[in-house]
């Protein structure tokens, strides 16, 4: 499905599954996929994979993501 100005339209929802690490998130989220035929993006591997982040934070055990990188197509 695409608007009058030629953007595609989402036919399925976003659903965004954030909380503490090491709670089960990914676990659930999959499951979730399985059972619906949605598909699991996890977000922390996608920004490690296509290097969409400015470096990692010791501190909090993360990348630091930079939101501007997904834009030019990385």
């Amino acid at each position: 499905m695409t608007t009058e100005q030629g953007r595609a339209t989402r036919t399925r929802p976003n659903l965004l599954v954030t909380g503490t690490p090491g709670t089960g998130k990914t676990s659930t989220c999959s499951l979730l996929a399985s059972a619906t035929g949605l598909r699991h993006i996890n977000v922390g591997e996608l920004v490690k994979v296509k290097s969409l982040h400015d470096g990692w934070d010791a501190e909090l055990d993360c990348y630091i993501v930079n939101d501007d990188l997904g834009l030019h197509g990385s």
